[in-house]
């Protein structure tokens, strides 16, 4: 506690960044036996640094520093952390989150580095998030309470206010609810930067993957922003992002047919990537070597919206003005599903994606779409 006061109360970035150094390497220390005594030593700490933050937030150093602390607590302890203890790294880590989109929203800068600032203070948030999520992956902490869903107003209580019966939050909810206060800050020009980037979709990726009822339940701003951003990167950012967002668009998708959801706002929204993707791989602007990762994607798609398929199929077919592509293309199509259920069931899903090589195969043969 002494190191915690000394950190809140000096006038003088150095001494941030020195006492900011020391407990990095002293959380890079946690394993099973000694994470215990660790995290009563750095908690009181942890749970200060929010102020920190919103003191230097001029700081890029002191602030990077903070950020890469709570990366590192997180990628370190948390998975040997009891449920208690967890959601006090949760609410630390959140209210760091938090003070440092009250300070840089909206903000402009002249300066010809803030933008690659911005870029290595938001890849850290991605990283943290990504951290935190993992704790639903690999939790090897003491058995304690089974935690149940949480509103969004319990994420906005203070974690000195919550006692153990309260505990209700998932890794989950912490790393959609933090998605909803940065991504605000996240703009088209930091996602050129390739390592946040990639970094940004694998996160989203890996959350869809392992609650993709929560993602699917998301409010529908963040999830008209995720999707804009899938949208994105299918077009925009290379080989490695339309993979995981393929994976994405496919464990989304999935959810929505094994669970009917007809009722929610993403059933609509997830609609139009079926065109997209069908245009996408008839104009060849997706490369060959990674069409087999975009078929399953396409075949969950076309499980969904089967009425939408037929009624894009007939208006690709109508818009040919040669009889003889128009017959090719239909029979094509034709083929493309022939003998396969459209129902996410795997086997039938590695039946479509051999049918689907064919497929592209014969229709890159004859037919040019613009």
């Amino acid at each position: 506690m002494c190191m915690c006061l000394l950190v809140s109360s000096t006038c003088s970035s150095t001494s941030s960044v020195s006492c900011t150094c020391v407990l990095t390497g002293v959380s890079q220390g946690s394993q099973i036996s000694t994470v215990q005594s660790l995290f009563q030593f750095l908690y009181p700490m942890l749970s200060e640094f929010s102020t920190l933050i919103g003191m230097y937030h001029n700081y890029q150093v002191v602030v990077e520093l903070i950020l890469e602390l709570y990366c590192e607590c997180a990628r370190n302890m948390l998975c040997y952390l009891s449920q208690t203890d967890s959601h006090r790294i949760y609410g630390a880590c959140l209210q760091t989150i938090q003070t440092y989109a009250r300070c840089n929203m909206g903000r402009i800068c002249v300066e010809s580095s803030s933008e690659e600032n911005s870029y290595h203070d938001i890849l850290l948030l991605m990283e943290l998030l990504t951290n935190l999520l993992n704790k639903d992956c690999i939790d090897l902490g003491p058995p304690g309470k089974q935690m149940a869903a949480l509103g969004q107003d319990e994420l906005n209580k203070p974690s000195k206010e919550l006692t153990e019966g309260e505990i209700t939050v998932t890794a989950a909810d912490v790393c959609l609810y933090g998605l909803d206060i940065i991504m605000p800050l996240m703009t088209i020009e930091l996602l050129t930067f390739p390592s946040l980037c990639l970094q940004y979709f694998k996160m989203i990726t890996f959350a869809c993957e392992i609650y993709p009822d929560k993602v699917c339940k998301l409010p529908l701003n963040l999830l008209k922003s995720l999707l804009m951003s899938l949208e994105l990167g299918l077009t925009s950012f290379g080989q490695d992002v339309i993979i995981l967002c393929c994976d994405f668009i496919q464990v989304m998708g999935t959810h929505i047919y094994l669970y009917n959801i007809r009722d929610l706002p993403v059933h609509d929204l997830l609609q139009p990537f079926l065109k997209l993707l069908m245009d996408l791989m008839l104009t060849r602007q997706i490369n060959s070597e990674i069409l087999p990762n975009c078929s399953g994607a396409l075949y969950i798609l076309i499980s969904v919206y089967q009425d939408m398929y037929q009624q894009l199929v007939r208006s690709l077919l109508d818009s040919q003005h040669d009889p003889v592509i128009a017959a090719r293309l239909a029979k094509a199509f034709t083929d493309l599903t022939a003998n396969i259920a459209l129902d996410t069931n795997r086997m039938q899903r590695n039946k479509f994606r051999d049918n689907f090589d064919k497929f592209i195969a014969t229709i890159r043969s004859f037919l040019v779409v613009k």
